[in-house]
């Protein structure tokens, strides 16, 4: 058997042979077991293996590679050898190459990649939740990722050929959505992409938003009244613009006991309930399942939210229904504006039905804003839709870098209120006192939170419901209401 000796060799990651300039440097992962070193310049994203810094290690080599040649040729088992492998790092690199996503695997163990793009011959691009935007040092060659593309869609289950050059599917190892345009004739067999959207383990709380200056207390304050009393939230923004970030933290604030209903075509958003009952849509195979047939389940299961998670096109007629069913729906919409987004709805191919429109009421708009060169940040802002006006409620101010509120008094300002009045029976004045004790539970929480944590990674987005909503409803005890 000929096996070629440059598929025997590991592909480790070196750093570049120059002096970097990093604006940050971290370790993945961040515990003991550190695998790789990460340097970010001002815009690229640099990784290598920790263990190319370990010439004692490195003797080692050959003799891996030796025993690799053996599991080759069928002399040895793969799994034989990582048992008797006795550094991790090795092994790591051994399994990243013969059973992970090879070269791409980092970017999953970094918990600050939310999204992978690959094309051959040129850097990987990542978007990470800090900076952006990077080029990496990673470059695939066509072999490489063509491999790797057949790689993703056997892990999956799913067909990928010249034939069938187009696939989107859940990869079982991370669970992140895999989309691939594959070499073919559509392609003019020029190129391949794969693009990874990662589906993040740690999701950033409403007060890790806070202090990052993505939304002021206020201003989360009043998105906290609309989700407790189920009025529909789309968020609108351009790509990469933290959309699903925030639907996530949003969805945080869901009542603990609540039971909640999602709808997805990839499961992206976690909700920190108990009673969940996770769907996705099915596309494949003889018995689809659409939007439309997960609604009505939904309905039948006695739900107090109902979400559907991301609409895109003509889905968005049956994604109404949950509007009119009054079970809530926090959704994102890739728009430039409300006003683009309500344009959208109402125009061809959707054509959602006006009145429909006229109870989606509140706004949230992403903005990703470069206040230096190599770093932006997330800014957010808040509308509500009234009265067929579009009005500012929270809005952005570029000097000063501050979410601002427009109105003196968002609960006594908009007719839409009256629905919830009607709805959950409770007076404006009871409302405008809820939102002034969700400012003071949401700022006692944040100073807390920030003399435990400066990083404000604790409280986790599954404990901070349970603290938000005692300190709420102990507050509204004591005050009598």
């Amino acid at each position: 058997m000929s096996i070629d000796i440059e598929s025997i060799k590991l592909k480790l990651l070196k750093p570049p042979a120059t002096e970097l300039s990093c604006i940050e440097r971290y370790t993945i992962p961040s515990t003991e077991r550190q695998l790789y070193l990460v340097c970010i310049t001002r815009d690229t994203y640099i990784i290598y293996d920790i263990i190319v810094l370990d010439s004692e290690a490195l003797k080692n080599l050959s003799k891996i590679e030796k025993r690799l040649y053996d599991v080759l040729v069928g002399e040895e088992s793969l799994t034989d050898l990582l048992e008797e492998v006795k550094d991790d790092r090795f092994k790591h690199i051994i399994e990243r190459q013969y059973i992970g996503y090879d070269v791409l695997e980092p970017f999953f163990l970094d918990p600050n990649i939310t999204n992978i793009h690959v094309m051959i011959n040129r850097p990987v691009q990542v978007h990470h939740r800090v900076y952006g935007r990077l080029s990496t040092n990673i470059i695939l060659s066509l072999d490489e990722a063509v491999e790797l593309a057949l790689r993703f869609a056997s892990a999956a289950g799913k067909p990928l050929s010249e034939a069938t050059p187009l696939a989107s599917f859940i990869e079982p190892r991370y669970e992140s959505r895999v989309s691939i345009v594959f070499l073919s004739d559509i392609t003019m067999r020029r190129n391949i992409t794969i693009d990874i959207r990662k589906l993040v383990e740690t999701p950033w709380t409403i007060l890790k938003l806070i202090h990052l200056g993505s939304l002021s207390i206020e201003e989360t304050a009043f998105l906290w009244l609309m989700v407790k009393y189920k009025v529909p939230i789309l968020i609108v923004g351009g790509l990469m613009t933290g959309k699903t970030t925030l639907a996530t933290s949003l969805l945080a604030l869901i009542p603990p006991g609540s039971r909640v209903f999602t709808v997805e075509d990839t499961p992206e958003i976690r909700i920190p309930v108990t009673y969940w009952t996770r769907t996705t849509t099915r596309e494949y195979g003889e018995y689809s399942i659409s939007v439309f047939d997960l609604l009505k389940t939904s309905v039948r299961l006695s739900q107090d939210y109902i979400i559907v998670g991301e609409i895109r096109g003509e889905e968005a007629r049956e994604w109404a229904h949950s509007i009119l069913l009054g079970h809530c729906a926090i959704t994102t919409f890739h728009a430039e504006s409300p006003e683009a987004a309500i344009l959208r709805l109402l125009s061809p191919p959707i054509s959602i039905d006006p009145q429909v429109i006229k109870m989606l009421n509140v706004f949230v708009k992403t903005n990703v804003i470069e206040k230096e060169p190599g770093k932006r940040v997330f800014r957010h802002e808040v509308y509500v839709y009234d009265e067929n006006i579009i009005k500012p409620v929270f809005t952005y101010n570029f000097t000063t870098d501050t979410i601002e509120s427009n109105t003196e008094n968002p609960i006594q300002s908009f007719k839409f209120i009256d629905r919830i009045i009607l709805t959950h029976r409770v007076s404006r004045e009871i409302l405008e006192k809820e939102y002034k004790i969700m400012i003071s539970v949401l700022k006692e929480t944040y100073k807390e939170a920030l003399a435990k944590d400066p990083t404000l990674e604790t409280p986790t987005y599954k404990e901070l419901t349970e603290i938000l909503y005692k300190k709420l409803y102990e507050k509204i005890q004591k005050y009598g209401f």
